[in-house]
């Protein structure tokens, strides 16, 4: 994977669906034909809601079915609004289009146990997969499809 594709995802790829500093990053990238989260830290529930419709919106606007998310800025999620995620959003996006998700681990301990939820929704069709760097997540999602599973690369 071209570095510089990794860095048209995290600067902002062609088009900008969420751009709020210290919050999140939410844009189109079409080199990876995916919707790119970079999380910058923590949201309120406005916020968050905000960031996932925004998510969908570039999900259907594009067509789309992949997205990247660059976890490692994110902040532990309140349980109402992973209850949110789990009930509303995620359902949403998989009519959205939504089928690979590639999520770049937190490193905060705590925010990982709001990735350990998503991990557990998978009555979605959304395939799950975990990496460590946003270079790995960016070739899995361009890389030829495999079986589905939840797993940590």
């Amino acid at each position: 994977m071209a570095s510089a594709v990794v860095a048209s995802a995290l600067a902002g790829g062609d088009h900008v669906y969420f751009n709020r500093p210290g919050v999140a990053l939410v844009t189109w990238n079409p080199d990876l034909k995916a919707v790119c989260l970079e999380s910058q830290g923590w949201a309120d529930t406005s916020e968050s809601q905000a960031v996932l419709d925004a998510i969908i919106r570039a999900l259907r606007a594009h067509r789309g079915s992949r997205w990247l998310l660059d976890g490692r800025k994110m902040k532990v999620i309140k349980q109402a609004d992973q209850d949110w995620i789990t009930r509303n959003w995620l359902p949403r996006a998989a009519a959205a289009g939504l089928r690979l998700a590639a999520i770049v681990m937190p490193t905060s301990a705590v925010a990982m146990t709001n990735i350990d939820d998503v991990a557990r929704v998978s009555e979605n069709g959304i395939d799950v997969r975990f990496f460590s760097t946003v270079e790995k997540a960016a070739a899995w999602l361009t890389g030829p499809p495999g079986p589905p599973a939840l797993t940590a690369a």
